[in-house]
C-alpha cells in the first residue's frame, strides 16, 4: 500500500537517491541535500512523501505565497515510474493547496521534458516562458515553461 505523508528533514537522505533517478542530469534539474534542506527551512515550504512501508518512493516540494502554492519539484524512484505515483503527489499537494485557500499551483517545467505531458493531463495550462532558462552540459538551451493550475 502507498501512502502520502508528510514529509522532514530527517527524509532528505532518502529522497536523495530519486534525485538521480527522477531528473536528467543533462541539465542539473536535481536538487542537493542541502538546497532541500534549505527549502524546507523556509516558511509556507512542505515536502510530501510517498512511502511502501518504510521505502520511500517519490517526494513532492511545494512553497506557499500569499495565495498560491508552487510545486518546486516532484520525483519518483525510476523503478516506480508510470505506477499513479506522481499524480498521488500531486493529488494531495492540490488537497493542500486548497485547504489552505489557494487560488492557484503554478510550477515551471523545461520544454521537451516528459512531465509536460503528465502535467497537462492533469489540467496545467501554459501561462509563460522563460527563454533559454536551462543550460545543458551538450550546450541546448531549452525554455522553462511556466504553468498554471486553477483551484
Amino acid at each position: 500500500m502507498i501512502e502520502i505523508v508528510e514529509g522532514d528533514a530527517a527524509d532528505i537522505a532518502s529522497i536523495m537517491p530519486i534525485m538521480g533517478d527522477a531528473f536528467d542530469p543533462s541539465f542539473g534539474e536535481a536538487w542537493t541535500a542541502a538546497q532541500c534542506l534549505s527549502a524546507l527551512a523556509m516558511p509556507d515550504c512542505q515536502m510530501l512523501v510517498a512511502k511502501s512501508g518504510t521505502s520511500i518512493l517519490g517526494f513532492s516540494i511545494s512553497r506557499w505565497v500569499l495565495d498560491t502554492e508552487e510545486l518546486l519539484m516532484i520525483g519518483v524512484a525510476q523503478n516506480w515510474q508510470r505506477q499513479k505515483i506522481g499524480s498521488l503527489l500531486l493529488q494531495e499537494t492540490i488537497k493542500k493547496a486548497l485547504i489552505g485557500n489557494r487560488t492557484q499551483l503554478f510550477l515551471e517545467c523545461r520544454e521537451g521534458n516528459n512531465a509536460m505531458a503528465f502535467y497537462s493531463n492533469i489540467g496545467f495550462e501554459p501561462i509563460g516562458r522563460r527563454q533559454k532558462y536551462y543550460n545543458s552540459i551538450e550546450g541546448q538551451r531549452p525554455d522553462a515553461i511556466t504553468m498554471a493550475y486553477k483551484l
